[in-house]
């Protein structure tokens, strides 16, 4: 029996050895069970993938789908749909198709719910002077005048930066010089251009209870890429970006967002009676006099849902703004 055991041992070791997991997740952490999972899997070696195969099957109670990879096969993307739950697309853009990939992978399929109406503006403020202050009108989605159409600041952010170098080389720096739009580039407009510069941005929201706080969490494989409500608390009334032209093209990612506070009113013992919330999609990019960043606001006081419905924008470009800056198909 004592040899029978540790066949059957190593047998089991080696079997386990090619299987690999995904675990579907809701947004509370509980397992998602009856998903449907399909995979696609790539040999290391096949430039042409030509060895490429496909395992499916249905997440158990736990919310796990365990299927045989086969040796050396690398996960290269990911397909799951569950009714009343957004479907996953995940591939080598999610961090898929690696040879370092761990056995287990694991995804948040965020629960359907109402899409609302919002005002939804792609932000994009250029010629902002340094170490200065400056007041941002959320229910228009756009900074207060002179620098942009807004008319009461919701909230203020101040840019600071140096230049510290170039982002191309000298050679490089030359050869564009002699093209028509290197030509036609006042230095200032050169320097924005391929300078590289460091500095920060900060934000701040002077109006006790407003503030702003990370989403807590960020599905860029799924349609629905952040939480459908702003949260109850955490806010901050201040925030600090730091930002690097030239590292910040090579690394910087959107897989992040933000959730704002404003407009808040509160009674005698402090206590919040009312709010408005917004939701900043994706990274604020920030740079030498330009900040740019997908800004939703909902203008009904103390409603926390911010999944926005394409095609409802609340907000209407101005004359002579493009229209493109109020479209998205992004909830």
């Amino acid at each position: 029996m004592r040899p029978f055991f540790l066949i059957t041992a190593s047998l089991s070791i080696a079997c386990l050895a090619e299987e690999r997991r995904v675990i579907l997740l809701d947004e509370d952490g509980w397992g998602l069970q009856g998903a449907m999972v399909e995979v696609v899997l790539t040999p290391p070696d096949d430039p042409r993938l030509a060895g490429v195969i496909s395992r499916s099957g249905l997440t158990d109670a736990g919310g796990t789908y365990l299927f045989d990879a086969g040796e050396r096969m690398i996960l290269s993307r990911v397909q799951a749909r569950l009714d009343g739950h957004h479907a996953i697309d995940a591939d080598q853009r999610h961090g898929l198709g690696r040879p370092s990939l761990t056995t287990t992978t694991q995804f948040t399929m965020p629960r359907v719910t109402e899409l609302v109406s919002l005002h939804y503006r792609e932000v994009r403020l250029t010629r902002l002077p340094a170490d200065r202050w400056i007041g941002f009108d959320a229910a228009r989605g756009d900074a207060v005048a002179p620098w942009g159409k807004g008319q009461s600041a919701d909230f203020r952010f101040h840019l600071s930066f140096k230049q510290t170098g170039w982002t191309e080389s000298a050679e490089a720096l030359a050869r564009l010089r002699k093209t028509p739009e290197g030509r036609r580039m006042d230095e200032e407009e050169w320097s924005e251009t391929y300078g590289r510069f460091e500095g920060s941005l900060r934000l701040s929201f002077p109006r006790p209870g407003d503030g702003i706080v990370s989403s807590p969490g960020f599905w860029p494989y799924c349609l629905l890429k952040m939480p459908a409500s702003a949260p109850a608390d955490g806010y901050l009334a201040e925030q600090e970006i730091r930002f690097d032209t030239l590292t910040d093209m090579a690394t910087a990612s959107d897989s992040m967002g933000s959730f704002l506070r404003v407009r808040t009113q509160r009674d005698a013992s402090g206590k919040i009676i009312s709010a408005h919330y917004a939701k900043i999609h994706g990274r604020i990019e920030a740079g030498p006099g330009r900040v740019a960043f997908r800004f939703y606001y909902n203008p009904r006081a103390d409603d926390r849902r911010l999944a926005f419905a394409p095609g409802r924008n609340l907000l209407r470009p101005g004359p002579g703004e493009p229209v493109h800056l109020f479209e998205t198909q992004q909830p």
